[in-house]
């Protein structure tokens, strides 16, 4: 609150103007008194003037009246004879009051003829007009007008006092002073009584600006008191106890608004622990595309685990989606004020996300989710699902193809046996080969389709690679490449040998076909908290991008002579034994991951390939 605004000081402004208004007509009513003295004053002193200089006329008016009656004598010649006769008498009356001036009007000549101190002759014309009112009733009278304009132009205050000569008025005497020296006296007076007053006024000024300047700091005190929250004892109370309401309304407001700011603060808390513990990711921006929030999961998500993102731009911090479907949803969920859901794979990552933004009116909250796994399991729900369809068309062909088969090879050895053509026995062992061959296929058939591995024991992963090995190895060297083996020390798990040898078989055959001449291929064991892990990598040109999601469908295949069987049989032997297949595959080669359990069977709820 600006101080130019305050009540108490508006108050104290206007109570000081109320008792200045008043003090001013107060003066001015003094003033007028002290003027009506001073004039009252002066009216007596003209009238004793203009009342001895009657007397001191009336003593000579015998010789006046005979110079009025000499007709030889011209009306300057008589006024000059009657100042002679009158000039020491009024020298000596205008001696003894020297301020005022003063003459004699004759009315039978009609003009002063006397005038005193300036003893000369005065015509009518000269005189004010109210002047000369003076001479006309025949009584004393005066004027005190300050407005009254005499000869020496200035206001004055006058008397005329009528000369009587047997019961006639025969002139008159008359004085007069200038109001100046009325005004003078009255100021001087006057002044005796302003000047303490603005003296006392200052005093008084100066008190209420004192104490304005108290008012204002106990004021600031009071509130500094409050914005500090000391609410117990407030020593201002007993300098302004008018405050006392207002305190204890700010008090109970206050202890109002902390128990809904602990309510606020709690509920904010319980929101944060919600935020921070919900297995997706949540984030808000601003307008300006900067972090107001992001929970921990999102940090995760977004590789910041332990950096505070708050205040820094969404684009700098997660440069992988600056031209990706995410930053033009977002934009348009911003700019256009409205809620989207889409899915994105982010391939530096290898990760599927799932986004759902929400505009608010300072920014938008993202809700972000890891889908990756539940792609993948939507994947393999997708190959389980048919893997259960070759299941059921390996059944029926092993019983609608075998035994077809199986007679016809019969006759075909029967026919070989009595034959006694070299060339018809040769083209009988070639169907009979074929006939072989159409069994095996039916073999791996039915072994993509088998729900569970049987006859396991404990055993080593490494012992099965190392009795392996020698065959590999010649598999190697007769293609010019180089099999290495980086076998870790790792606890034994039960296996099915047989299964675990071809699935061995399988992947280092292909690893060895993908890689070039001169190239290496790893087999390689470690432990990993989760259990056992075998690794297959090659130095291949990497699984094309539009295999990968068929990946492991029986007839699916980028080789020219393949069946499509081996990576499907593999895949069958990694889900009898619960286990878990993953690859990872670029321009320098694929590598496979199986991860077997510690505990192949504890539970069903693990299994996962």
């Amino acid at each position: 609150m600006g101080f130019s605004k305050s009540i108490i000081q508006s108050t104290m402004i206007k109570i000081t103007l109320l008792i200045f208004g008043i003090m001013v007509i107060l003066y001015f009513f003094i003033a007028n008194i002290y003027w009506d003295e001073e004039v009252l004053k002066k009216e007596f002193e003209l009238m004793s003037a203009a009342s001895v200089l009657e007397n001191k006329i009336q003593a000579h008016y015998t010789d006046i009246k005979l110079y009025e009656d000499d007709r030889n004598l011209s009306d300057e010649e008589k006024i000059t004879e009657m100042n002679a006769l009158l000039g020491q008498d009024v020298a000596d009356l205008s001696a003894k009051y020297s301020n005022i001036r003063m003459g004699y009007f004759d009315k039978e000549m009609d003009q002063n003829i006397i005038f005193a101190p300036s003893v000369e002759s005065v015509v009518k014309d000269q005189l004010n007009a109210e002047f000369f009112r003076l001479f006309q009733s025949g009584n004393a009278e005066f004027i005190n007008e300050a407005g009254v304009i005499d000869w020496n132009g200035q206001g004055i205050i006058a008397v005329a006092v009528p000369l009587y000569y047997q019961n006639t008025v025969i002139g008159y005497t008359w004085a007069e002073i200038g109001t100046d020296n009325i005004f003078y006296l009255s100021s001087f007076k006057y002044a005796k009584v302003l000047v303490p007053s603005i003296i006392l006024w200052i005093i008084v000024l100066a008190i209420i600006k004192k104490n304005i300047v108290r008012i204002k700091a106990s004021l600031e005190s009071f509130a500094h008191t409050i914005k500090s929250n000391s609410l117990e004892s407030v020593e201002d109370l007993e300098r302004l106890p008018e405050l006392q309401p207002v305190f204890e309304e700010i008090r109970n407001h206050l202890e109002s608004l902390y128990q809904l700011n602990v309510e606020l603060e709690s509920s904010n808390d319980k929101l944060l622990t919600i935020m921070e513990g919900i297995g997706d990711g949540f984030f808000a921006l601003d307008k300006e595309w900067c972090f107001t929030y992001v929970n921990k999961e999102m940090k995760k998500n977004m590789g910041h685990d332990r950096e505070d993102l708050i205040g820094r731009n969404i684009w700098d911090v997660y440069s992988v989606l600056a031209d990706s479907a995410t930053r033009v949803n977002l934009r348009q969920a911003l700019e256009e004020n409205i809620s989207l859901h889409w899915e994105e794979y982010i391939s530096p990552e290898n990760k599927y996300f799932q986004y759902h933004a929400y505009p608010f009116k300072q920014g938008l909250t993202v809700f972000v989710r890891n889908i990756t796994e539940l792609k993948q399991r939507d994947k393999e729900m997708q190959r389980l699902e048919r893997l259960n369809l070759i299941g059921q068309m390996a059944a029926g062909i092993s019983h609608e193809v075998r035994n077809p088969l199986s007679t016809v090879r019969g006759f075909l050895q029967l026919l070989e046996g009595q034959s006694d053509s070299e060339l018809k026995i040769e083209y009988m062992d070639l169907m009979i080969t074929e006939i072989d061959r159409a069994n095996e296929i039916l073999t791996d058939f039915l072994s993509v389709a088998k729900v569970s591995a049987e006859g396991t024991k404990e055993e080593n992963i490494n012992n099965i690679i190392n009795r392996l090995y020698p065959m590999l190895q010649a598999d190697a060297h007769s293609s010019d490449k180089e099999l290495l083996l980086e076998l870790m020390d790792i606890p034994s798990i039960d296996l099915n040998e047989s299964e675990i040898k071809q699935l061995i078989l399988n992947l280092v055959r292909n690893a060895l076909e993908e890689t070039a001449t001169k190239g290496k291929v790893y087999i390689k064991t470690y432990r990993v908290q989760e259990g056992v892990v075998l690794a297959i990598q090659d130095h291949g040109k990497g699984i094309p991008q539009s295999v990968q999601d068929t990946l492991g469908t029986p007839f699916v295949t980028t080789k020219e002579n393949g069946t499509g069987l081996g990576l499907a049989i593999s895949l069958g032997i990694v889900r009898r034994h619960q286990a878990r297949l993953e690859f990872l595959t670029g321009e320098e080669g694929t590598t496979f991951f199986i991860t077997f359990p510690l505990n192949n069977y504890s539970s069903n709820e693990n299994e996962q390939i």
